[in-house]
């Protein structure tokens, strides 16, 4: 892994390889984070459907039957939807790791290097999070810090309400 020196005096030109860089990076992360997106709602639009067919087969049964064909299906659901959840976290956090490998490839030297150094191993250190972890335990550290911290958790997710409408507009 070959580090450029940074410059401070750089030119025009590498600031804008500099800039070129950075902006594929972000794409990329950005890219990851759509799909990321678009794989929940996949897994959401699943288990409506689910719950539609579950309702329209209710509508034909008796009351013994529905209640023992209801909770077979919730659990077929719900068994259906956390396998799903959990690929879904193992392949973004690849693509996390992934991604860390790419910054810390391109990242200059000097403080810039540093930043982007530190970014990488925060990026890897959240993709292999979610490569090895299980959806209850997510679920699990995912109360405590909303506990620890509601406002910051807030602002996360009005932040990422923002994105994922965003994402889905265009």
């Amino acid at each position: 892994m070959e580090r450029r020196p940074y410059d401070t005096q750089a030119t025009g030109t590498q600031r804008e390889q500099l800039k070129e860089e950075s902006a594929n990076v972000l794409d990329t992360a950005a890219e990851s984070a759509k799909q990321a997106g678009e794989k929940a709602a996949n897994i959401a639009q699943s288990a409506v459907d689910k719950v539609k067919q579950t309702a329209d087969d209710l509508r034909s049964k008796d009351a013994s039957e529905i209640v023992d064909d209801a909770r077979a299906k919730a659990a077929e659901v719900g068994d259906a939807a956390a396998s799903k959840v959990d690929s879904a976290m193992t392949a973004t956090g690849e693509q996390m790791s992934t991604l860390a490998q790419t910054v810390r490839e391109n990242a200059p030297e000097g403080k810039a290097g540093q930043v982007a150094s530190k970014a990488a191993d925060a990026l890897d250190r959240g993709g292999e999070y979610l490569q090895t972890a299980d959806l209850q335990m997510v679920r699990g550290d995912l109360e405590r810090v909303i506990r620890e911290h509601p406002i910051e958790a807030l602002l996360v997710g009005v932040g990422i309400g923002y994105l994922v409408a965003r994402a889905t507009r265009r």
